[in-house]
């Protein structure tokens, strides 16, 4: 049994928890076909990432792929990134991250919340 969280701004649109404990969203496309998307997290670190210590323009590869174009949220040390200060691009190759407006340092934690 799943439990359903509606979102009050897209009633399109549901939060569902499995009987896992796995969240997922359901969407609905204007057909009426229902789209599944699981939540993937990655936790990672500066190192991870292309470029120098401590540069902008840093570049983090993402484990899975998303080419759905799905929403991402990055944490940089437990703070929220604004996506003006980011560029995230969906391929069927990789998806990745630039900071382009953050220094990232080796050492910083980076969490990476997406759907597939």
């Amino acid at each position: 049994m799943s439990q359903q969280i509606a979102d009050r701004y897209n009633p399109s649109r549901q939060l569902k928890v499995d009987s896992y404990g796995s969240i997922y969203v359901v969407l609905v496309d204007t057909s009426g076909n229902i789209i599944k998307f699981t939540q993937q997290e990655e936790n990672r670190s500066g190192s991870d990432c292309s470029g120098s210590d401590g540069a902008t323009g840093r570049v983090l590869t993402l484990q899975n792929t998303s080419t759905s174009g799905a929403p991402v949220s990055v944490w940089v040390d437990s703070t929220l990134i604004a996506l003006v200060d980011i560029t995230i691009a969906h391929k069927a190759s990789s998806s990745t991250i630039t900071f382009d407006n953050i220094n990232i340092f080796d050492s910083q934690s980076i969490r990476v919340l997406y759907y597939v």
